[in-house]
């Protein structure tokens, strides 16, 4: 886990936008709600997002719903509402790590920086929310609620094998 956070702290310091290519295929698969959502975020945030659904793209078998790819690149909608940078959203992370993460989630209705920080670690519920109210898939909502929580995974409605995909698609 650790790795991953190296790798993605420092493919975050850049602010490289995706290609033209990548965005033009984006917008070819997003309906216009859902890509409403994906183009307000960060050039990093899209990159990665890119990154995460073209890897799923590749592990659809095929008899797999090619809907998956479209959860798979919605899945950290929520991130934007908190405005955190690089820095920021590391220090989130190691403050969920040393005080725990329910404490930090709970500073999400709190105004300032404590606020932005429990908004960046609700980006999940937040992004479920966000896809919801803008009529996007249900299963692009459910992954986003679920992409941090593993031990969630049995209950949900997304078939176990899709939601290893989606989750090593993430990493």
């Amino acid at each position: 886990m650790i790795g991953h956070y190296v790798r993605r702290f420092f493919t975050s310091l850049s602010r490289r936008p995706p290609s033209p290519e990548d965005e033009q295929w984006v917008a070819s698969i997003a309906p216009a709600p859902e890509l409403a959502l994906f183009t307000r975020l960060s050039n990093t945030d899209r990159r990665h997002l890119i990154h995460s659904a073209r890897v799923m793209e590749h592990a659809l078998g095929p008899d797999d719903d090619p809907v998956w790819v479209r959860v798979s690149l919605l899945h950290d909608v929520g991130k934007f509402d908190a405005g955190l940078g690089v820095f920021g959203r590391v220090t989130t992370t190691v403050l969920a790590t040393v005080i725990g993460d329910a404490r930090v989630r709970g500073w999400a209705s709190r105004t300032g920086w404590r606020g932005r920080v429990g908004l960046y670690q609700t980006h999940d519920e937040i992004g479920a929310a966000q896809i919801r109210a803008a009529g996007g898939t249900e299963a692009a909502a459910v992954w986003s609620e679920l992409h941090h929580h593993p031990e969630r995974f049995a209950s949900s409605s997304i078939p176990m094998s899709v939601l290893r995909r989606l989750d090593a698609a993430d990493h």
